[in-house]
């Protein structure tokens, strides 16, 4: 018997390992004839809390070992942190399975933006049909009617769900299948194992597997508390930052530091485009050259505790950039450039590269007064 929520296998004997739940309440629920959960998925179903220690393998290589389990893949991507949930190395491992890209939490891009403008962004990303591109909100239930309608229209009805952690894989389903089994969390590797269920109405099978986890984004550096913590969970907050006679120095949270030069009057402007979780901080170089380490942790968030910015061998790296162009910071958000040019030193946590690119926010999308 399997754990409904996440996929282990259920055990009454071991309660420190995967799968466990008292054997009383296993027979109580099965008397009932109610799921069963596991005390792990159960604490986060109904308290959101996350019993951890479990190491479990969330890799490529697990991945490569579900991929014959069926012919259709539904690739999730989360739009807010694009750069750090779409990925090439899992892309050239379905080059031989149909692929589609689900585009979830598009609730949380500002208005201004419209779907049309996120859809051909996006398009242009993944240099594919469009067809094969469906933006939705599980969370708001935006886009499901549709989707549905379209994979029954496929010769093969089974399809492979996959993505990286928190890109909302579990909430997707659930919003799919019409049903609230599979455990959802803020918390990243919910789901353990492949799990296989049906939406009966539409035909539809389809197989949830574990979210691949990674290295390389900033909230992979946060523990899970604290990576459920800083998640956004309303629309993205935009600070507008404007350079005119003297640098500035913009955190964004107390990973991210962003040292700015005045360049040509009037003088750049770009936004900072992140969660409501997260910290966006604007100072002067000589202040933040002396409080970086005191606000680390504290005033600027995350990470959720104070610590030592040592400890995360920042690196620097100069850029310069044109209207429209952004700059993507996996996991944490982006800088936008709405008037450039614009010359920037970024600091950043080692192995959480920036990623430069074509803006998916137009320049004269917000509005801001010289």
């Amino acid at each position: 018997m399997k754990c409904k929520g996440c996929g282990i296998e259920i055990q009454t004997t071991a309660e420190n390992e995967p799968g466990y739940i008292p054997v009383e309440v296993l027979e109580r629920r099965l008397v009932e004839g109610k799921e069963v959960y596991c005390k792990r998925c159960f604490s986060l179903k109904h308290y959101g809390k996350l019993i951890d220690g479990f190491d479990f393998d969330h890799s490529l290589e697990l991945l490569r070992r579900y991929l014959n389990l069926a012919p259709n893949v539904l690739y999730i991507i989360d739009i807010f942190d694009f750069e750090g949930t779409f990925r090439k190395e899992i892309v050239e491992l379905l080059k031989d399975h149909q692929v589609f890209y689900l585009v979830n939490k598009v609730d949380l891009i500002p208005e201004e933006i419209t779907p049309m403008e996120i859809k051909r962004w996006v398009k242009d990303r993944f240099k594919v049909q469009s067809t094969r591109i469906r933006l939705m909100s599980a969370k708001k239930r935006r886009g499901v009617a549709s989707l549905l309608k379209f994979l029954k229209g496929k010769r093969s009805r089974k399809f492979l769900t996959i993505g990286v952690t928190n890109v909302g894989k579990s909430s997707v389903l659930n919003a799919l299948a019409d049903r609230d089994t599979l455990t959802i969390s803020r918390f990243p590797g919910t789901t353990l194992k492949a799990i296989e269920f049906r939406n009966r109405e539409h035909g539809l099978t389809f197989i949830d597997t574990p979210g691949i986890i990674t290295k390389d984004r900033v909230t992979d550096l946060l523990d899970a508390v604290c990576q459920s913590r800083v998640l956004p969970e309303k629309k993205l907050m935009v600070h507008t930052i404007k350079v005119k006679k003297k640098p500035r120095t913009v955190f964004l949270g107390g990973f991210v530091r962003i040292d700015a030069e005045t360049g040509e009057l009037p003088g750049p402007i770009f936004h900072v485009i992140t969660s409501e979780n997260v910290t966006v901080h604007e100072t002067n170089p000589e202040t933040a050259n002396i409080k970086w380490s005191l606000w680390f942790g504290s005033l600027l968030q995350p990470p959720c505790t104070q610590q030592s910015v040592d400890e995360y061998g920042m690196r620097k790296k100069k850029l310069k950039l044109v209207t429209g162009q952004e700059v993507a910071i996996k996991g944490l958000g982006w800088i936008n450039v709405a008037r450039g040019p614009l010359e920037i030193t970024i600091s950043y946590p080692a192995n959480t590269e920036p990623v430069v690119r074509k803006g998916l926010v137009g320049p004269l999308k917000f509005k801001y007064k010289n």
